[in-house]
């Protein structure tokens, strides 16, 4: 989800998180990305980017290794941690 305020992505988000039907209680939180450039430029929605609109990506792209959505991929489809190339070029 991208979204510049907590308050803003609190609020799209719990409209995305009434998947527990009959909870009486559902705890949403933000976390903030400070390094987020490769996301926005790999799984934001351009359009809305560009025009500041808040918008939730259902299915951001993540590492082959460790599923993590966050992290800069290498062309492999590997974050830096996981990527084999890299482990291979280290030994």
């Amino acid at each position: 989800m991208f979204a510049r305020t907590h308050r803003e992505a609190r609020a799209l988000a719990s409209k995305f998180s009434l998947c527990c039907d009959g909870c009486e209680y559902i705890d949403v939180r933000g976390h903030r990305l400070w390094n987020d450039e490769w996301l926005k430029k790999n799984a934001a929605d351009q359009v809305k980017l560009a025009v500041g609109e808040p918008h939730v990506i259902d299915s951001p792209p993540s590492c082959e290794g460790c599923e993590l959505w966050h992290e800069t991929l290498e062309d492999s489809g590997y974050c830096s941690n996981c990527d084999p190339d890299w482990e291979a070029s280290d030994a």
